[in-house]
């Protein structure tokens, strides 16, 4: 829609403004869907660790955990506004899991590449859980 709006003229900017209107509406909708989205990818992750003959337990319980609060997040998030750090929380948790592994078997610049995401998503976490708290507390005080 965006690209045939290019197209009318001066209401270009019209087109434009209401469809970025409309994304901004269903943020909530596309968080939801990207957290499913990375939750089936660790249950996957999981399986494929399970076929190798690794240890996918902490895959697995990982992926669940990740699945269900993906799923509750906006209950969740009503009562407990740091939830969005623990999305992140887990990915680094899982990328250092993922960074040892791969110095066992020998790599050697993957797992410098996996520990620099971990610090990078433990940064994020801390930082959109003291945001939205600081968020929460400014509307429901």
């Amino acid at each position: 829609m965006l690209s045939c709006s290019l197209w009318k003229g001066n209401n270009t900017t019209y087109y434009y403004n209401m469809n970025f209107e409309k994304l901004k509406r269903f943020r909530h909708r596309h968080k939801k869907y990207a957290h499913v989205g990375a939750a089936v990818v660790i249950l996957i992750h999981s399986y494929d660790k399970y076929e190798s003959g690794h240890p996918y337990i902490l895959f697995v319980i990982a992926g669940v955990v990740f699945l269900i609060i993906a799923l509750l997040h906006p209950i969740i998030k009503k009562k407990s506004p740091w939830i969005d750090g623990v999305f992140f929380v887990i990915e680094g948790i899982l990328s250092i899991i993922v960074a040892i592994e791969a110095f066992h078997v020998g790599k050697k610049a993957l797992p410098v590449a996996y520990t620099l995401l971990a610090g990078f998503q433990f940064y994020m976490a801390i930082h959109k859980s003291r945001k939205a708290t600081k968020n929460h507390k400014t509307i429901y005080q």
